[in-house]
């Protein structure tokens, strides 16, 4: 199954893209149907943390349940989410002369292998929409 890739380069450097985008309360911030975003689990966040993000999707409230799965500052951050619908995802930093390159690929897992089509091009035009308020919130920062 192939995995579901967008990116977007923002006028930031990487150390303050991954610093961003690692916390899970700026989550809110640039996910349009996010109502809110934290961590679970004691500590800093890394590998084996936890989290819930709650949604507000069609009307109906979604929480979803997720892992840390990689944490390397200023290169990748992953994460496999287990509930409602399982997928695995993670975020790529690349420095470029303009900034970062921010990357978000995700990956069925379990069950959503058979919808992963009819879930990705649902997504895509919500993800386009994410990743360009991410722009403009980051680079306001600047």
């Amino acid at each position: 199954m192939a995995a579901f890739s967008i990116g977007v380069v923002i006028a930031r450097p990487v150390e303050d893209a991954f610093a961003f985008l690692s916390r899970p309360e700026n989550e809110t911030q640039w996910q349009e149907d996010l109502v809110e975003s934290r961590q679970t689990s004691a500590g800093a966040m890394g590998v084996g943390a936890t989290g819930e993000d709650v949604r507000k999707s069609m009307g109906r409230r979604m929480v979803t349940s997720w892992t840390c799965t990689a944490y390397e500052p200023g290169r990748r951050f992953a994460f496999k989410v287990s509930k409602p619908v399982p997928f695995l995802a993670e975020y790529l930093f690349e420095a470029m002369p303009e900034g970062t390159r921010v990357t978000m690929v995700a990956e069925p897992a379990g069950f959503t292998r058979l919808l992963w089509p009819v879930i990705t091009r649902a997504g895509r035009k919500q993800y386009e929409a994410n990743f360009a308020a991410l722009k403009r919130v980051l680079e306001a920062e600047a």
